[in-house]
C-alpha cells in the first residue's frame, strides 16, 4: 500500500532542523544536511554512512589509510597517507591524520571490547612519530576489528588490492571496497550503537 500524499509530505522548516557538514570527495566539496528527527521525546541526528561528523573526508578515505598501513608492517603512516592522498585526489591527508583516526578507533575497539586500555597500545618512546614496533599491537588491535566487521572471507588486504588500478577523484565511489566499508560501519552501529570513528 502505497502512502497518500499527506503522509509523504514533510514540514520543510522541520528538514531544516538538523547538522550540515561539507566533505571532500576529491577536490570538491558538498554540503551534507543531516536533518534531526524526533521519536517519543528522543532526538536524532540521520547521519549517512560515508559521512564521520566533524570530520573533512568519507569514511572510505580513512579507512583505505587504516587498512593500507595496518595490513603492510613495512609501511609507515607517512607513506600510508601519501598514497592515501593520492588514490583519492585530496590535496592534503597527512600522516597525523591518519595516525589520530588510528589512535581513535583503537580507543573506541577497547572500550567497545571493554577491555582496559593497555598502556603497550601507546608508544613509549617520546618522538613525535612512533616507531613500526611501537605500532605492531595498535595495527593488530585495528585490523582484527575491521576484519571482523567486514565480515569477508577473504583479508581486507586482498580487498583492497582488488581496487588499486582505480583512482577515487570524483564521485561515484564504486566497488568491494565501498561495499566493505559500509559494512564495517553498519556492523559497528548495530552491535555498539555508535559511529566508528
Amino acid at each position: 500500500m502505497l502512502p497518500n500524499s499527506e503522509q509523504l509530505s514533510l514540514d520543510e522548516d522541520e528538514l531544516l532542523k538538523g547538522h550540515t557538514y561539507t566533505i571532500l570527495f576529491g577536490r570538491d566539496g558538498y554540503e551534507i544536511i543531516c536533518p534531526k528527527m524526533q521519536d517519543d521525546g528522543i532526538e536524532s541526528l540521520a547521519v549517512p554512512e560515508f559521512l564521520i561528523p566533524g570530520r573533512p573526508y568519507p569514511v572510505y578515505v580513512y579507512l583505505y589509510g587504516i587498512v593500507l598501513y595496518s595490513t603492510n608492517l613495512e609501511m609507515g603512516q607517512r607513506e600510508a597517507a601519501e598514497k592515501t592522498r593520492r588514490k583519492f585526489g585530496l590535496e592534503t591527508f597527512s600522516h597525523t591524520t591518519l595516525g589520530r583516526a588510528m589512535k581513535k578507533l583503537e580507543v573506541r575497539i577497547i572500550t567497545f571490547q571493554n577491555k582496559p586500555h593497555n598502556e603497550e597500545a601507546v608508544p613509549k618512546n617520546n618522538s613525535s612519530f612512533p616507531s613500526v614496533e611501537d605500532t605492531l599491537k595498535r595495527r593488530d588491535t585495528v585490523i582484527s576489528y575491521l576484519t571482523e566487521a567486514s565480515e569477508v572471507t577473504q583479508s581486507l588486504q586482498i580487498t583492497l588490492q582488488s581496487q588499486l588500478p582505480f583512482n577515487y577523484k570524483q564521485l561515484p565511489y564504486e566497488g568491494t571496497f565501498f561495499d566493505v566499508c559500509h559494512r564495517i560501519v553498519r556492523y559497528t552501529f548495530k552491535k555498539y550503537r555508535s559511529l566508528l570513528l
